[in-house]
């Protein structure tokens, strides 16, 4: 098997065989990624397509100061947010309702039940935009709200705000199901 360093290095040489092994090696992985930042498969094909195209033309640029996958699921990141900015007038705006919301019914309630993953990810793109990308960058990326208030274009206290009213509908959504 080929080290990454060598593929990468092939890579930066536009050598279609490397391009395909990446491709092949991490294609899932980003696909998981694109996932969590479109509302349906269709969009995430799209995206992973996009994002790897990206990867291609700019994997001149990658240094080594990571590993070649923290540097793609960035690529893949900002790529999302960049079509979701651009594309943010096309969304319909969404009114933050308390009605709707409810904390759960019992808060000191040991351990939640087991979810199957496709179940949350299935409430999560049911999510307005605005909460389901925080809380993929905040929960799922690692980012801090510092560093999404910043690639957002927002204040620390709106990403703090969404996060705990994305978590809030993602348990709602959870418990109706």
């Amino acid at each position: 098997m080929i080290s990454d360093q060598e593929l990468i290095q092939r890579c930066k040489n536009n050598d279609p065989s490397a391009q395909k092994m990446l491709f092949e090696k991490y294609a899932n992985r980003m696909m998981a990624v694109c996932m969590r930042y479109c509302k349906n498969q269709d969009d995430a094909k799209d995206l992973l397509q996009d994002g790897f195209y990206k990867v291609f033309v700019n994997i001149k640029t990658f240094k080594g100061n990571s590993t070649i996958s923290t540097w793609m699921t960035r690529v893949f990141i900002n790529l999302a947010l960049n079509k979701q900015r651009l594309g943010r007038n096309k969304y319909d705006h969404y009114e933050f309702d308390p009605a709707k919301e409810k904390a759960t019914e019992d808060p000191y309630q040991e351990e939640p039940p087991a979810i199957a993953p496709e179940k949350v990810l299935a409430a999560l793109n049911q999510l307005p935009d605005i909460y389901k990308i925080v809380l993929n960058m905040y929960a799922v990326d690692s980012m801090s709200h510092k560093e999404i208030a910043k690639k957002l274009g927002i204040s620390v206290g709106s990403s703090k705000s969404r996060l705990s009213r994305g978590r809030v509908l993602l348990n709602t959504l959870l418990q109706n199901k």
